[in-house]
């Protein structure tokens, strides 16, 4: 090797670069390995030292007996997490907790420490199973089918939540709290479906049944005095089997349409009967405001007579002249003759021209004649007819 040359780097001897000689084999002349018995003898003579009489004296045996007494009692301390009850237990019987943080107890075999957590919320699932919580789930029909009060068979998955309330009862009362609390769900909710029937358990009484379960399987658990509170116990399915699936969702979608159908002919019912309503109601205020239109008009009427009645005793006279002139107004006002009093023109108050139309000369001019109508100037054929004028009293009226 380049470290064996006399003119190295490292200078000569024959020394290797971490400062060693070359293998005792190699012919060098370095040190040996250490000597394993030779150190086991020194370690032997210490112990001479600290031990005249040898291991087996007294004072040997009480020094061993005081390291095994401290290495025993180091194995005491324990550490008890946030969230977790200490619980004590010397030669297996219950002797008090304690709360998360350092302490120390009496070791194995004379004392036992468990360290329940009371804060966590344990789930337990009825009628199916999930691994390591995989969403897959696997269906468990010993537990899910169960038979209802009307003799038909139900699928029912449920999952309880679950805690400890009570570490002592939790402990000592129950040997498998898991299969405690299923067993206790599983009659609770097996009971609470038999008092049911197919149709309410489908449909809308899975609410009130999940509160049921739950109280019912808080009250066997309490009988057991497990020491376990149920928080929660919900239904996580609730269907008809497997094999008569089919034929149960078509009988849903049946009712479904049967409901909505009559939900449809309730609503046209309400239209036509909220119509025939707001019609009847238009037709009383109508005829309300008819019979208060014609009270008012007959009050009036009655109101206008009691005053003119009143007028008349006052002076008969010159009333009834003003309502035989009002009446004869009234009438002869929309008819289409002339009156002409016999006294005017010549000759006896016979000259009037036959031919002229004296009816055309009362209509009013019309804006804009249209040109197949006769123009007003025009002669007539046919002659004017002349009513003498009537009398009122003792002298002639002519209007």
């Amino acid at each position: 090797m380049a470290w064996n040359n006399q003119g190295g780097p490292w200078g000569g001897g024959g020394k290797s670069p971490w400062g060693r000689g070359p293998n005792p084999g190699g012919g060098g002349g370095g040190k040996r390995p250490p000597d394993f018995e030779q150190m086991l003898r020194r370690g032997q003579d210490r112990m001479r030292g600290l031990l005249p009489g040898g291991i087996g004296s007294g004072r040997g045996l009480a020094l061993i007996l005081l390291a095994i007494v401290a290495v025993w009692a180091a194995t005491g301390f324990y550490v008890v997490n946030p969230g977790q009850v200490g619980v004590n237990l010397l030669f297996g019987k219950y002797k008090g907790q304690t709360d998360p943080g350092w302490h120390w107890y009496y070791p194995w075999p004379a004392g036992d420490v468990q360290k329940p957590n009371v804060t966590q919320r344990y789930s337990t699932e009825i009628g199916y199973s999930t691994t390591n919580g995989i969403d897959a789930e696997r269906d468990v029909p010993e537990e899910s089918l169960m038979l209802t009060g009307d003799e038909n068979i139900v699928d029912v998955r449920a999952r309880v939540l679950w805690r400890i309330s009570d570490v002592e009862k939790y402990l000592f009362q129950i040997d498998d709290p898991e299969t405690s609390v299923k067993n206790a769900a599983e009659a609770a909710i097996r009971e609470i479906v038999g008092q049911s029937n197919f149709q309410e358990i489908t449909t809308e009484k899975q609410g009130p049944m999940q509160v049921s379960s739950q109280k019912l399987t808080q009250k066997i658990l309490d009988s057991y005095n497990a020491g376990i509170t149920v928080d929660e116990l919900t239904f996580q399915n609730v269907a008809p089997p497997q094999e008569v699936r089919d034929a149960f969702l078509d009988v849903q979608r049946a009712k479904a349409d049967r409901v909505s159908s009559v939900n449809q002919a309730n609503g046209y019912a309400n239209k036509i009967k909220q119509d025939a309503q707001g019609q009847a109601v238009q037709i009383v205020k109508q005829a309300e405001a008819y019979k208060a239109q014609k009270v008012a008009i007959a009050q009036g009427d009655a109101q206008r007579f009691l005053s003119v009645y009143e007028q008349f005793k006052l002076n008969p006279d010159i009333t009834e002249r003003r309502l035989y002139l009002d009446t004869m107004s009234d009438v002869f006002g929309s008819m289409n003759k002339v009156l002409v009093d016999p006294g005017i023109g010549g000759a006896g108050g016979s000259g009037v021209v036959p031919y002229l139309p004296l009816e055309r000369l009362l209509q009013k001019p019309a804006s804009r004649m249209p040109e197949s109508a006769p123009s007003a100037a025009a002669p007539s054929n046919t002659p004017t007819q002349v009513t003498p004028a009537p009398e009122a009293g003792s002298s002639g009226a002519s209007q």
